[in-house]
């Protein structure tokens, strides 16, 4: 994560929202995503995190009133790799809009392996 925190400026004026909140939504929708076996540490070796350690496979960038994330996970075996990267791209998108009343944020995949449960 980046930036220690970041006013984002949303419809209904200004909020002050911390990097670490919105890697632990973004975590979360990526998590309930069929196919998504964990998230991993971009700065580590491609093994599942701990959920309670799941926002660490989050990047959260803010530059001004945009915001992007980058989720590093690892695809259940078996799975498709695309659908699970395109479905975890929706769902995360579409918790960040909801959570922070943003229009579209951006959200990069990056699949770091294939494992854990099929």
């Amino acid at each position: 994560m980046h930036n220690r925190s970041a006013t984002i400026t949303i419809p209904a004026g200004r909020a002050t929202v911390a990097p670490r909140a919105i890697a632990s939504i973004a975590a979360a929708a990526a998590l309930r995503c069929d196919g998504v076996a964990g998230l991993s540490d971009p700065q580590g070796p491609p093994i599942i995190l701990p959920p309670g350690d799941a926002r660490r496979g989050i990047e959260v960038h803010l530059h001004q009133n945009s915001l992007a994330v980058d989720v590093y996970l690892i695809v259940q075996a078996g799975k498709p790799i695309a659908d699970v990267a395109h479905a975890a791209q929706s769902a995360v998108r579409a918790a960040l809009s909801f959570a922070l009343d943003l229009p579209e944020p951006m959200v990069n995949i990056r699949v770091q392996g294939v494992g854990g449960r099929s």
